[in-house]
């Protein structure tokens, strides 16, 4: 019997596994779409001016609307002296997007800050614990809960951002 309640949390523990890794991967992809129309539209993002830009701007990532936005704030890129990108320039370029993730953070104050989705689907989890609910039910309400969170149009960036 154990091991059947084994399998059960073991197929549970697989799809929390599989959102994890589907929530990273959809992050890492809209940040990818988001530098690289940045790249296109020729914004200097090296510049703190540029950098700025790049965290605070929320409209569409269109190379024309980008462009009209750096030129404004004149951080537009020389692109005649700009160096191409080579196979030797891939670590750099690798710790300059971290850093522009780290930059681009949506960190809330704790004080702010309301109850996390992992909080409250485990909270709810333990009271259909202790309510006598099956193990099963209980651990995809907590999973939906969670899911809940990141989707939507106004995602919680403690769930997508994994904080």
């Amino acid at each position: 019997m154990d091991d059947i309640q084994d399998e059960g949390t073991g197929g549970i523990k697989e799809l929390r596994d599989a959102a994890e890794r589907g929530k990273k991967a959809s992050q890492e992809l809209d940040s990818m779409k988001r530098e690289m129309a940045f790249l296109k539209a020729g914004v200097d993002t090296d510049s703190k001016a540029g950098q700025l830009l790049f965290k605070a701007y929320d409209g569409e990532l269109d190379t024309d609307l980008l462009r009209l936005e750096a030129e404004e704030l004149g951080i537009l890129r020389d692109t005649q002296t700009a160096p191409t990108p080579t196979t030797d320039n891939d670590n750099v370029d690798r710790q300059r997007v971290e850093e522009r993730r780290a930059l681009a953070g949506d960190n809330v104050p704790p004080e702010s800050q309301t109850e996390s989705p992992y909080d409250a689907g485990h909270r709810q989890f333990q009271e259909m614990m202790e309510q006598g609910r099956p193990k099963d039910e209980s651990a995809a309400h907590f999973i939906h809960t969670v899911l809940e969170a990141a989707g939507g149009a106004d995602p919680d960036p403690r769930v997508v951002s994994g904080r």
